[in-house]
């Protein structure tokens, strides 16, 4: 069994198993474990290599071209935009910017050049530069919207996910507010469950599934800070609104060795830096949200710090606008400081705070059982540094991080856990010419704190070290083929060995950079040493304890392969497909227990996930629109009952987990008539699976037979259930649309948004208790009006 408690202990979790210390003697205490040997080989592996990289000459006597691209009106960095030279022989040397608004030109021969950076909805900016010998020079670049329908050109720009490669979607402000919501902020919780894979079991909870993978194999970065628990407990909203949000990229599987940790899916958020022009600021409410954001030019043009803060109101309008209680609270704070140390060198500082905390199946008179509370609190800095006279950048980050989860069972019993984080990470790019090295060394420290309600041998309190090195590269093989191959190094303490990630992603374009079709392949090993622990067959017990791999059990891990074809079919249409596989081995899930409301510990079983996207997209000037389809399946294989076969070995079977989704289809039309905005939304979901229940049974212990009390004893309920998940639960479908006019006095921005959730008020099932009969469902019919003031 994959967890155990001591005799006596009860409880629905149970402790991960421990090795009892062994006594040392002398001559053995400053013996280094394997694993910290092999972490510590891997490190100074990487400190040569990257001591190779800097002696390499940058292309001796050639010059580079380094800089940033922001927005004119407001500081933003201005991600994706194209950036090129060209020399008076009509040759061309040019890329884009990352998603800091950063570019660097290396291996650029002395000579005369015209400097242009474009980008949709932006005048051009075109420069005539003379580079010198070895000369290395900076640009600092503003770009100014244009004119004529900027708003229209803007969002077609920059709102449509750019899937550069397989897996890959760059989520850019102005399309979270295509999702229709019942808040004008807008938030990317709302537009991440438009993409193709990403599946919800409801409204509320903040669970998200990412194709076939659990909340807790999510990777959720913050300015590179880890969030362990970022959706709020209301499904429509995260710790990221797109008030404070640069980009997000979002890797549905497939991504590269930058990334490690997490199986199935990594959400790398990047947050705006505050206006270093003027004060600025927005206010705004709604019946689920009010918001504050408030933006402070330190020192002109150099130091600047956003600050924003959200609360919930629903959980005091709703028993006035719906006639029924929605027991929710919710809300979170952010703060940003940036600062432009010199010409080559910035830092920036960044923390936040949420909390949520409500009862996710009942009502207010519900608050002493199956009461849920979340809090996060993360913190980074960052320095980095991208020198004019050198073909290389670096970057220094320390992070931290720590939520602490709380799960009232009943009045009396109560789970607590908490898991707090601290990491460093040295990263690097060097530009050989058309070709870019990426490599990093990275260490972390995890403590793990939790108490489950089930005497001593469910709680404990324990700590994992890593640490580790990578490097990927970008390799442009030719005009038509881009080759993305990566390498990912990890030892830790808790006595598992060292494991080894290959990556590999390439894009190939048929006709070079005109061509009107792409084709994408992406795959890789990936390795989760820490995992999250949660009840999955309760979808309103949301309570999860982290915790390091037993020592007993090998590490989680996957293979990742992926393939997705693109293609422009002209008038402003484009047809993508991407069809995935996972094979995952040695994942947590609960076991099944006769007695009711208990969970038997856990089991190890291994898994595959497939599917099939399918998108058509369309992008104009006034109208966008999207239908998305997914074809998948996920299976998962354990001795999910215990049972043992005759020659006494575990019997296993085959399984669709709760979160197995076969059919999804997901409808956005977003028009806009000069001041006015249409967005409607059409979700439909297939049902997810269910175990059914046979009946109940009663069970009498009769270990003493000359008991006086034996006929007289109350018995223990037991419940008879059917095979597991084998039955499905209704289909999902709901339509949502909102209206927004936009109005605008002097300076002065303001929003008025009305809307409506659940247009045709479909009784979507979230719950049905077994064990009460109750049945709870999804949010009905909800009206919606709010203003948004901007300056």
């Amino acid at each position: 069994m994959y967890l155990r408690e001591k005799p006596g202990g009860s409880g629905p979790f149970r402790a991960p198993c421990r090795r009892r210390p062994r006594m040392m003697s002398a001559s053995h205490t400053h013996r280094i474990p394997p694993a910290r040997r092999a972490a510590c080989r891997l490190l100074a592996g990487g400190l040569l290599l990257l001591a190779a990289l800097a002696a390499l000459p940058a292309r001796a006597q050639w010059a580079r071209l380094s800089g940033e691209v922001h927005d004119a009106r407001d500081e933003a960095p201005l991600p994706g935009v194209h950036v090129f030279v060209e020399d008076e022989g009509g040759r061309r040397n040019g890329t884009t910017t990352d998603a800091a608004g950063r570019f660097l030109l290396a291996g650029l021969p002395p000579g005369r050049y015209v400097f242009t950076a474009s980008f949709v909805g932006y005048t051009p900016h075109v420069d005539t530069l003379v580079l010198a010998f070895d000369e290395g020079r900076h640009l600092e670049v503003a770009l100014t919207p244009t004119e004529a329908e900027m708003e229209e050109v803007v969002v077609e720009a920059s709102a449509r996910p750019a899937r550069a490669l397989a897996g890959l979607m760059m989520i850019r402000p102005s399309a979270l507010a295509r999702v229709p919501l019942p808040d004008v902020t807008y938030d990317l919780a709302g537009y991440l469950l438009t993409l193709p894979g990403f599946v919800s079991p409801g409204d509320r909870g903040g669970q998200l599934f990412v194709r076939g993978g659990t909340p807790t194999q999510n990777l959720v970065l913050l300015d590179g800070m880890t969030i362990y628990q970022p959706f709020h407990i209301v499904g429509f909203y995260s710790a990221f609104p797109a008030d404070i949000v640069a980009y997000a990229d979002v890797y549905a599987g497939g991504f590269g060795a930058r990334y490690g940790g997490r199986l199935a899916s990594v959400i790398d958020v990047g947050t705006r830096n505050g206006n270093k022009q003027r004060v600025a600021g927005a206010a705004s409410v709604a019946p689920f949200l009010s918001a504050v954001r408030l933006e402070v030019p330190v020192v002109r043009n150099r130091v600047s710090v956003l600050a924003s803060v959200r609360e919930s109101v629903i959980e005091r309008l709703a028993p006035e606008l719906l006639g029924r209680e929605l027991p929710f609270r919710f809300g979170d704070r952010f703060f940003k400081f940036h600062a432009f140390l010199n010409r080559t060198s910035t830092f920036s500082a960044t923390l936040l705070q949420t909390f949520d905390e409500g009862n996710i199946a009942g009502g207010a008179a519900d608050a002493a059982r199956r009461f849920s509370t979340w809090r996060n609190q993360a913190y980074g800095a960052r320095y980095f540094y991208l020198p004019s006279e050198a073909a290389v950048s670096a970057q220094v980050a320390v992070y931290g991080a720590r939520l602490r989860s709380r799960y009232r069972l009943t009045a009396d019993q109560e789970r607590h856990a908490d898991v707090a984080s601290f990491n460093a990470e040295m990263l690097f790019t060097y530009l050989l010419g058309p070709a870019q090295i990426h490599f990093g060394l990275f260490g972390q420290t995890t403590t793990f704190d939790f108490d489950l309600g089930g005497g001593p041998a469910s709680a404990d309190r324990t700590h994992v070290t890593s640490g580790g090195t990578f490097i990927d590269a970008r390799l442009d093989l030719s005009r038509r083929l881009r080759v993305e191959p990566g390498l990912r190094l990890q030892g830790f303490s808790a006595g598992v060995g060292p494991t080894v990630g290959p990556r590999l992603r390439l894009l190939w374009l048929p006709r070079g950079p005109a061509s009107r079709q792409r084709f994408t392949l992406a795959g890789g090993l990936y390795h989760q040493q820490i995992v999250g622990l949660t009840n999955e067959q309760d979808v309103t017990d949301v309570f999860t304890a982290w915790t390091a791999t037993p020592e007993n059990h090998g590490v989680p891990r996957a293979l990742h392969l992926i393939a997705g074809w693109q293609r422009q079919l002209g008038g402003g249409f484009e047809l993508s497909l991407e069809g995935y596989y996972k094979a995952m081995e040695n994942l947590s899930f609960p076991r099944f227990a006769p007695g009711l409301n208990t969970l038997d510990g856990f089991i190890r079983v291994d898994g595959e996930a497939r599917g099939l996207d399918v998108r058509l997209e369309m992008t104009r000037p006034s109208v966008y629109a999207h239908l998305a389809y997914t074809l998948a399946a996920v299976t998962y294989e354990g001795p999910l009952r215990g049972e043992v076969n005759p020659d006494g070995t575990p019997r296993t079977e085959r399984f669709a987990p709760p979160h197995d989704r076969r059919h999804q289809i997901t409808g956005l039309l977003e028009i806009q008539r000069g001041p006015y905005r249409l967005s409607l939304q059409w979700q439909f979901g297939s049902g997810l699976p269910f175990t059914r229940v046979n009946g109940y049974y009663d069970a009498l212990p009769l270990t003493d037979p000359d008991d006086p009390d034996a006929l007289t004893r109350t018995g223990t309920t037991f419940v008879s259930r059917g095979r597991p998940f084998h039955d499905r639960l209704p289909a999902y479908h709901r339509l949502d649309a909102s209206l927004r006019r936009a109005f605008t006095f002097g300076r002065v921005r303001a929003t008025l948004q009305a809307g409506l959730v659940n247009v045709y008020d479909r009784a979507n099932i979230f719950q049905y208790n077994i064990f009460t009969g109750e049945r709870v469902d999804q949010l009905p019919l909800i009206p919606s009006l709010g203003m948004k003031v901007e300056l």
